[in-house]
């Protein structure tokens, strides 16, 4: 569990400690871009806005497009739903017939079943008469009048014999036509299915396939409208930076000594608890660049201007916490963190010695302090030279 953690631990303060550069890195870059670099950036968010805007609009034409050929699929779906009836209709009346067919045949077992008996009975009869036939039976009258009755008996049973023959094989002809007919019945009905099947499928297909790149499309456009809602805004930076740099801020340090920041703390390098050097870091334990001197305050005792000038920076810079800024003139920037509240906002102009901040221990801090930088043309320097207060070695 403690491997997990340590691991933890690791992995939160490479995280932290990557945050707390990048802001580091983009104003000392703001600060120290030319005119020249800014008009050009200008120029490339332009470029890309154009394209962005070109890239929507093809994106939007083609959302029409799409949108007409949704607008032909459904139409084809309403032609297809009126085929989709007639074939419901088609299988109805199939099914219809396929059940009276079913029943004329069963109707047709039935009786062939009942002719059949019959027909046995008359085979076993004349089987157990043996040899006796139609002649024998007239011969064997009495008289002339028995004789023309027994003959006319013999032509009843002849013709009821016949007819009984007669009516087996239209037993027999009706299964076989209604076996034919179920046949085909079921074909026709599986012939509508699968049409009916394949119908909806298609449409479905092709409805899939167009809603789809409707969405495709719809993700593309607001993807170009964010990027030209963030070029839009970009370029209003770069304006406002190009402004600044061609309307130079006023100067208000023109050299001499910085007014130490924290005056709850004697201005000495006794009440440093880290300098400008290369150390090892007390959170992560490697080697750093420490880019300012920290000074040690209680919580809440207030941070002060060390020179006149304008604040530029008021708020979270990540790994420095709440952090000020203050542009002096002359391309000079001093830099207060890890407060525990700022007391000035962006674009105040600031008196030397006047309060900006109070102390704490935000963001990438052990303990409630002041890291203040000295930053010239945007690099962070010693602030010995500045405050007056030599630089120590840890």
């Amino acid at each position: 569990m403690k491997k997990y953690i340590k691991c933890f631990t690791a992995m939160l303060l490479t995280v932290v400690m990557t945050c707390a550069l990048i802001p580091q890195f983009t104003v000392e870059v703001e600060a120290a871009k030319t005119v020249a670099q800014l008009e050009q950036e200008r120029k490339q968010l332009e470029s890309q806005t154009k394209n962005a805007k070109a890239q929507l609009e093809e994106i939007r034409k083609k959302q029409v497009g799409v949108e007409e050929e949704v607008d032909a699929i459904n139409k084809m779906l309403n032609s297809v739903q009126a085929e989709l009836l007639k074939a419901e209709e088609d299988l109805e009346e199939i099914n219809g017939r396929l059940a009276d067919s079913e029943a004329a045949l069963a109707e047709a077992e039935v009786k062939k079943e009942e002719q059949m008996e019959l027909f046995g009975k008359r085979i076993k009869f004349f089987y157990e008469q043996g040899d006796i036939g139609y002649i024998d039976i007239i011969f064997q009258a009495d008289s002339f009048s028995d004789m023309l009755k027994r003959a006319q008996y013999v032509q009843d049973i002849m013709e009821y014999d016949n007819k009984m023959l007669e009516n087996l094989k239209e037993s027999q002809r009706i299964i076989k036509e209604k076996t034919e007919l179920i046949k085909l019945e079921k074909e026709a009905q599986e012939s509508v299915v699968a049409v009916r099947a394949s119908k909806q499928a298609e449409v479905k297909a092709a409805m899939d396939e167009k809603t789809a790149l409707l969405a495709s499309y719809e993700k593309d456009e607001k993807k170009y409208e964010q990027m030209i809602k963030a070029n839009e805004k970009r370029d209003k930076e770069v304006q406002q930076l190009i402004n600044e740099a061609k309307n130079p801020a006023q100067v208000y340090y023109t050299g001499g000594q910085l007014n130490w920041p924290v005056p709850s703390k004697p201005a000495s390098s006794s009440s440093l608890s880290s300098g400008f050097v290369n150390r090892k870091s007390p959170i992560t334990g490697k080697q750093e660049k420490h880019t300012g001197y920290d000074i040690p305050a209680p919580y809440g005792s207030a941070i002060v201007a060390a020179e006149a000038g304008t604040v530029i920076y008021s708020g979270w810079m990540n790994g420095y916490g709440n952090t000020i800024m203050i542009n002096h003139g002359n391309n000079l920037v001093t830099l207060y963190a890890h407060n525990s509240s700022l007391v000035v906002s962006k674009g105040t102009t600031v008196k030397r010695g006047q309060q900006v901040a109070k102390c704490g221990s935000t963001g990438w801090s052990t303990g409630n302090h002041c890291h203040f930088e000295v930053r010239l043309n945007g690099t962070a320097v010693s602030p010995e030279p500045y405050l007056g207060i030599k630089n120590v070695g840890y």
